[in-house]
């Protein structure tokens, strides 16, 4: 997340402000103070400090960003904070619940957010859904899509090389071909919970804390909806059922397929229900009596 005053720090440095006075100057801010905000964009990733000179990092989400901060003064508010995470959720259409479930930021402040993109022309609503207004603002897709490309991948609090399934303020779930020390979770902690399956790679999350039954339910949601694995998909949906009492409550758009393959209708991507049935059966769960409670 970038605070406007970061925003504004990159277009001035894009623009040739590349010395710390000449950026303190820009900004109206101290010395101290500018030093502050640059330090906080070498850790995001978005700027270089080299020998006193400040440089902008050759990263494609950054480079569409500064073409929309440039072409247009009133993108800063709206893309400040949590405005660039909303965005990038908006590749298709999203709830506020489904948002905030996916960035981690409480629903009024994605409502609040959203309503102030929307003065803008930035969304647009479709009954109770969000998505990007790709006619007024094109870039805003561009920058979806790159800026989601580089979180795939990219995010300090994770090994490098890792791949990273989702990323907050306070949380990174990411997945390593090494057994490291980080607190495992998804799909590696099934078998913690009476379901014995071998993922392949080790699921980790950055939390404090151990992850809960809801946790690692939530983070292998994560994995499902960027790695669309039919497999992923089938083990997911089981151990949804076999824990349904604890996971019901459970937020993610992910859900929503879940549900719609459990009643025994088709969804793309997904392997039909007689099939998941016959891996069910390995850990005693019933797919076709949770399908007939459903549409009883």
């Amino acid at each position: 997340m970038l605070s406007k005053m970061e925003l504004r720090a990159l277009s001035e440095i894009s623009r040739g402000a590349e010395a710390v006075s000449e950026l303190s100057e820009a900004l109206e801010l101290s010395t101290p103070q500018t030093y502050k905000v640059i330090r906080s964009l070498r850790e995001k990733d978005h700027v270089r400090f080299e020998h006193g000179t400040i440089s902008i990092e050759k990263r494609t989400h950054v480079a569409i960003l500064l073409n929309i901060l440039n072409d247009s003064q009133i993108s800063y508010v709206p893309l400040s904070d949590c405005g660039m995470e909303i965005i990038r959720t908006l590749t298709e259409p999203r709830t506020v619940s489904e948002i905030s479930s996916m960035i981690g930021v409480h629903q009024t402040t994605v409502t609040r957010k959203i309503g102030r993109m929307r003065r803008h022309g930035m969304v647009r609503k479709e009954k109770t859904s969000y998505s990007i207004n790709a006619k007024l603002w094109p870039r805003l897709v561009d920058l979806a899509s790159s800026y989601n490309e580089y979180l795939r991948f990219t995010d300090p609090r994770a090994p490098f090389g890792s791949e990273i399934f989702y990323s907050s303020l306070g949380l990174v779930v990411f997945s390593s071909d090494r057994d490291l020390d980080d607190k495992k979770t998804a799909f590696s902690r099934y078998d913690d919970h009476g379901m014995h399956i071998y993922p392949g790679t080790y699921y980790y999350c950055t939390s404090d804390c151990e992850p809960t039954l809801k946790d690692i339910f939530l983070h292998s949601l994560y994995v499902v909806e960027k790695d669309r694995c039919w497999r992923s998909k089938m083990l997911a949906l089981i151990f949804y059922v076999m824990h349904k009492n604890e996971l019901n409550d459970v937020e993610h758009p992910v859900m929503n397929d879940i549900r719609t393959v459990l009643k025994g209708d088709r969804v793309e991507g997904w392997v039909p229900l007689r099939e998941m049935q016959e891996r069910a059966v390995m850990y005693e769960v019933d797919l076709y009596k949770e399908r007939f409670r459903m549409t009883s």
